[in-house]
């Protein structure tokens, strides 16, 4: 499997080039009021609001860092809404050979996905659609459904 791989705090994550839309630099995002922190604020992309999420703040390692590699993956959410992940040092892309793995998501917990080896690094393979609860995930519609 091709991955995009990438860091959240200590952990090296890869994501399944097949989910991802675009990678895109960092850009300023506006606050969304009243939403939760990990949800680090919204931009305009081609004329849809699009909510980014800070994968740091969601996994507990403080702010994502800005970095000359840090970017926004940009991902399928709905239809065509988009939603971003903060994503640092984004760095290359990996085929790794996978296989099945069950994913590590427990209850309310936050997880970046099962465990694979490549070589002498231990992957997380980041899966969009196990990333939030059913009610984050609500959050994230309604954030990108402000479009007008």
């Amino acid at each position: 499997m091709l991955l995009l791989t990438f860091k959240v705090g200590p952990e090296s994550v890869g994501l399944d080039i097949r989910r991802v839309r675009e990678v895109i630099p960092w850009v300023a995002l506006q606050p969304l009021n009243g939403q939760p922190a990990w949800l680090a604020g919204s931009f305009v992309y081609h004329g849809r609001i699009v909510p980014v999420i800070d994968l740091f703040r969601l996994t507990g390692h403080g702010d994502c860092p800005i970095h000359l590699s840090s970017r926004i993956i940009l991902l399928p959410l709905e239809g065509e809404k988009l939603f971003g992940i903060l994503a640092a040092q984004v760095a290359e892309l990996r085929d790794v050979p996978i296989t099945a793995a069950p994913s590590l998501t427990q209850g309310n917990e936050v997880s970046l996905g099962s465990a694979v080896a490549d070589g002498t690094t231990i992957l997380r393979l980041l899966d969009p659609d196990r990333l939030l609860r059913a009610e984050d995930r609500q959050r994230l519609r309604t954030a990108a459904g402000a479009t007008g």
